[in-house]
């Protein structure tokens, strides 16, 4: 910027420089007792035969309180503290490739079973129409039906034999479709195993529960919306703790309408 202002002849003020657009972080606010977990205590442990530099700091607690406030979640970085305890990798290009092929292999799983369900709904509304139209019609439907027994009896199709050569020849053609799914298995509990995660507690506070949701679905949510969503997940908390709980908070900001989201946002 300084060089080509220096090779141009301009009379008057020079314009404004264009500073590159101010970059929105979203700030997570934690209680002293997010900082006891654990696991964050784990990494502060000092132990006086390591030297100084790979021994815990106080700067990496509320990293670590953090990522376990908000866990399961994946630490990337070089400070040697976390990647010493198994919280955190630090070449991270093989992290985002393995996080990016373990969400389209769980993409492609769902997309598979919406497909399913919509096809089993449309076989069940068409063979309930059919049902529906036999009973209006039981002659005609008789008729039909007996028709088309004695053409595959003609035709040979209600033979033994034929049936047994059919099912083997729809078996044989599942067998790939069957080592595709168990490839895709496989491979998605391998990237699971290999990303190393900090782990929630096995018996998650209310608090941690609607910070996780919150910083998952990226919108803001009533206490009653938070509710349902978490009882889907099979956890049972009632709109009032919820919202209780949250306002006790700091990591929870509240907004017009009984909305809370985690974090609040910051340029830098």
């Amino acid at each position: 910027m300084l060089e080509a202002w220096s090779n141009t002849s301009v009379s008057g003020p020079l314009p404004p420089p264009k500073w590159p657009p101010a970059r929105t972080f979203r700030v997570v606010d934690l209680e002293i007792r997010d900082h006891l977990s654990p696991q964050t205590r784990h990494i502060l442990r000092v132990d006086r035969e390591m030297p100084l530099k790979y021994r815990g700091d106080p700067d990496d607690a509320p990293t670590m309180a953090l990522a376990e406030f908000l866990g399961p979640c994946v630490i990337v970085t070089q400070d040697s503290v976390f990647s010493r305890f198994g919280f955190a990798v630090i070449e991270w290009i093989p992290v985002a490739q393995n996080l990016l092929r373990l969400a389209g292999l769980e993409a492609t799983a769902a997309n598979a079973l919406v497909f399913i369900d919509l096809a089993l709904r449309l076989l069940g509304a068409g063979a309930h129409r059919l049902v529906v139209l036999a009973a209006r019609n039981p002659l005609p439907t008789t008729a039909a039906v007996a028709g088309l027994l004695w053409w595959c009896y003609r035709r040979g199709y209600l033979a033994r034999d034929n049936w047994r050569r059919r099912l083997s020849r729809v078996g044989e053609a599942t067998v790939p479709l069957l080592e595709l799914g168990n490839a895709a298995m496989t491979e998605h509990q391998t990237l699971s195993d290999s990303l190393l995660v900090v782990e929630p507690p096995a018996y998650p506070t209310s608090e941690q529960l609607a910070a996780r949701h919150l910083a998952r679905c990226g919108r803001p949510l009533t206490p009653g919306e938070l509710r349902d969503a978490l009882a889907h997940r099979g956890h049972t908390v009632s709109a009032a703790r919820l919202k209780r709980d949250m306002l006790a908070h700091r990591a929870f900001v509240s907004a017009p309408g009984d909305l809370f989201t985690i974090g609040r946002l910051a340029q830098g």
